[in-house]
């Protein structure tokens, strides 16, 4: 019985071994990577923050102009990048998945759609140093060959699909995330990132957080990164796509932390970026438009911290903080004003006042 049970452990270790080979086939171990950035996010993507050695066969290098170099997990997050500041860029490497070297990518032959999982992408991308070896592969797991301008532009042309896969996936990380930051972490030290990478990299370098593993630090980035992650999206401003700022002109959808409503008798909603420019439509309405405050049926503005609608005649509004919006200086607004007191002190804030409270001048 024992010898019995003995062997299935062996072979079923062998099987879970074979199954985890084939579920990391990118992960390489640690002498076998080349990193080439020295900061504290060496270890770790700049653009979604997974780690490069468990992704290195489909890392990529970027070297921009002003001698700085970024290392990121995947032909997808290099695009992200490369799609904003291609002229930034002096040369590219990318790692070549049977010598583990870092080559050129310009002269790099790319087996795209093969049986290999990919990296951030529902399309894998493995490159080779020679065509022999791209074909090669090819012939063993499938997929296409291509050259590095012919796979970037398919993978430029996937993001947005890509993303919203991507996106899905993160809601339960960022779910996490919320709840180890709020009770783990400084939040005092709340801010905007334009990536995970970079919320990582903040966290780190602050000792934001205390006692953290890899698993944990990912996922409050992830949460810093973009909080909506984590919000119940039917307790939220309900934005068109389509609205604009009647006093700034700009799409409110881009900014669904800070949005702000009005809404009218028949059925009509005035949507902002900000309270700020909801305050100056308030205080001129018929500026904008053809109505009087009289006509207003409802105000919504969005919790900070909750990123929930909440009356905005009943909301506590910070005044003069160091937290910026879409339109520079705003007033903050808060569901209760034991919150809003707290951000002021930590975000030397000059004032909370009531909506009843705020004048024209404080949002001139």
């Amino acid at each position: 019985m024992k010898k019995a049970l003995g062997l299935f452990i062996f072979l079923f270790g062998i099987i879970f071994s074979n199954l985890s080979a084939n579920e990391n086939f990118q992960t390489v171990e640690s002498k076998d990577a080349t990193l080439v950035k020295a900061d504290s996010s060496k270890e770790f993507c700049n653009v979604c923050g997974m780690n490069l050695t468990k992704y290195y066969k489909t890392n990529h290098v970027a070297e921009f102009k002003n001698g700085h170099k970024e290392q990121y997990c995947s032909l997808h997050c290099l695009a992200e990048i490369h799609k904003n500041y291609a002229e930034k860029i002096k040369n590219i490497q990318v790692v070549d998945t049977k010598s583990l070297k870092l080559i050129d990518a310009l002269k790099a032959y790319y087996v795209v759609g093969s049986s290999k999982e990919g990296t951030m992408s529902s399309t894998s991308e493995y490159a080779f140093f020679t065509k022999e070896d791209a074909e090669k592969f090819k012939k063993e797991f499938g997929g296409e060959v291509h050259n590095f301008n012919e796979t970037l532009k398919l993978s430029k042309d996937k993001l947005s699909k890509d993303n919203e896969v991507i996106d899905e996936k993160r809601i339960p990380l960022a779910k996490k995330g919320k709840k180890i930051f709020e009770s783990m972490c400084d939040t005092n030290q709340l801010k905007e990132f334009n990536s995970v990478g970079e919320a990582k990299q903040y966290l780190i370098d602050n000792n934001t957080c205390k006692n953290l593993d890899a698993q944990m630090i990912q996922a409050v980035s992830v949460y810093l990164y973009n909080p909506l992650y984590a919000v119940d999206k039917s307790k939220m401003i309900n934005i068109p796509e389509d609205a604009k700022c009647p006093v700034c002109g700009m799409f409110v959808s881009k900014f669904p932390k800070w949005v702000a409503q009005i809404q009218l008798p028949d059925g009509h909603n005035h949507y902002f970026d900000g309270v700020k420019d909801m305050m100056k439509f308030y205080f001129n309405p018929t500026k904008y438009h053809a109505h009087t405050n009289e006509q207003i049926s409802q105000i919504n503005v969005t919790d900070y911290y909750s990123l929930e609608s909440i009356d905005g005649k009943k909301a506590y509004y910070v005044i003069g903080s160091n937290v910026y919006g879409p339109m520079g200086e705003e007033l903050i607004p808060f569901k209760n004003e034991e919150e809003a007191k707290k951000f002021m002190l930590d975000h030397f804030g000059k004032k909370v006042v009531g909506f009843d409270e705020i004048k024209e001048e404080m949002v001139k």
